[in-house]
């Protein structure tokens, strides 16, 4: 009885182990299902061949591309002035007048002292007449043994001296008819008027006043600052590694800090020859057109330059990049066999949310864009947006 239940036994642990192995190779023998549950669903789109710019955006200032303060030549009390902040001049309009009766009294006096000189002047040119012929008689006298020889040396002594005032005189209207001009001149800086010369010969704006009625001002005061704002200038700094692609007449955009679009066109007018020894950056000026008005200077604006152009390139979307063993590369989804293929890539730059590649020149087939941090080369997927989209969101929430 004994050896029969212990056989039974035997029988049963046998049969047991039996059926366990024989249940293990049950599950191996079915890949199609652990296959099918394992896919990686992903989202996809497709890259594309366009021309495509490497932009990159520098901050800068915007400054009048001309500025003229205006400062009185003379001394003097302001009595008027013409314009105000905003207001649109022209070369030769009168900005500010000073109180001229000081100067006015000035020129009247100087042409009194040029009456005089002239009258002075006739006077003497009378005397050296009258002097001439009393030289010429005593000569004749002389001649006829009548008159002495002390008589004529006194006569032309005489002569000589006329003549002498006259030029005299003579010098005496010039200096005055200078002073006369002076008088007017500076009877004339009491109206203070803009000007500027050059090929800007449009109408500016008053940026600045600095003054008002009333007001004692020495020479030189600044009173107004008048601007040129119908074109003005952007002023960057360019690393050395833009340098030497930038060039004048370049095209650029331009936008004001803050705002989203570049609205602007601008265009690069000088190139600083040196570099910035501390900050290793070189002063680029560029001309941005302000007919509108929409712009100022002083403003903060973001300038955006062409680094790299590429006229036929292979672009993708710039979530399909990844890197896998240290390079770069995208999973291009083989239909046909259901899987995705890892395919190395050479990105010249990115613009936005698009990437532009160098190598290879070609991709056939979608790319994942998304699902593919599970993916390796080789990896079967299921090209299923809504998956893809919960597998995302699953993936970052742990």
């Amino acid at each position: 009885m004994s050896r029969r239940v212990w056989l039974l036994a035997g029988g049963a642990v046998i049969l047991v182990c039996v059926l366990v192995l024989f249940g293990y190779r049950s599950d191996d023998a079915a890949p199609p299902q652990a296959a099918a549950g394992a896919r990686v669903a992903v989202e996809t789109q497709t890259a594309e061949r366009r021309s495509i710019a490497d932009v990159r955006e520098f901050s800068g200032t915007l400054e009048a591309s001309a500025t003229l303060t205006v400062a009185p030549k003379i001394a003097g009390q302001i009595a008027a002035v013409a314009v105000d902040i905003g207001d649109r001049v022209d070369s030769g309009d009168t900005l500010v007048r000073l109180d001229d009766e000081e100067y006015r009294q000035a020129l009247a006096e100087a042409e009194a002292r040029l009456e005089v000189a002239r009258a002075q002047y006739e006077q003497a040119r009378s005397d050296a007449r009258t002097a001439e012929r009393t030289l010429s008689r005593v000569r004749s006298l002389n001649e006829k043994g009548i008159a002495a020889t002390a008589e004529l040396d006194s006569a032309e002594a005489e002569s000589a001296n006329a003549r002498a005032a006259a030029t005299v005189a003579r010098a005496n209207i010039a200096e005055a008819r200078s002073q006369v001009e002076t008088a007017r001149i500076r009877l004339g800086y009491t109206d203070i008027r803009a000007h500027w010369s050059g090929a800007d010969q449009g109408p500016r704006q008053i940026g600045e006043r600095m003054a008002e009625p009333g007001d004692t001002v020495a020479a030189n005061t600044p009173l107004l600052r008048v601007v040129a704002v119908d074109t003005l200038t952007a002023v960057i700094q360019v690393p050395e590694a833009l340098y030497p692609k930038l060039a004048r007449g370049q095209a650029a955009r331009l936008r004001i800090a803050g705002a989203e679009s570049a609205d602007f066109k601008a265009e690069i007018a000088r190139i600083a020859p040196v570099f910035d020894p501390e900050t290793r950056r070189a002063r680029v000026e560029l001309t941005v057109p302000n007919g509108e008005g929409r712009l100022a200077p002083g403003m903060f604006v973001q300038v955006g330059l062409v680094a790299d152009r590429l006229d036929s390139a292979v672009v993708v979307p710039r979530a399909a990049l990844v890197r896998r063993n240290d390079r770069d590369g995208v999973f291009v989804v083989d239909s046909q066999a259901g899987i995705a293929r890892f395919v190395p890539v050479d990105v010249a730059f990115t613009e936005g949310d698009r990437a532009a590649l160098r190598a290879p020149d070609t991709l056939e087939g979608p790319l994942v864009t998304l699902g593919q941090a599970q993916l390796e080369d080789g990896i079967e997927v299921a090209v299923d947006d809504d998956a893809a989209r919960s597998a995302a969101s699953e993936s970052d929430g742990a």
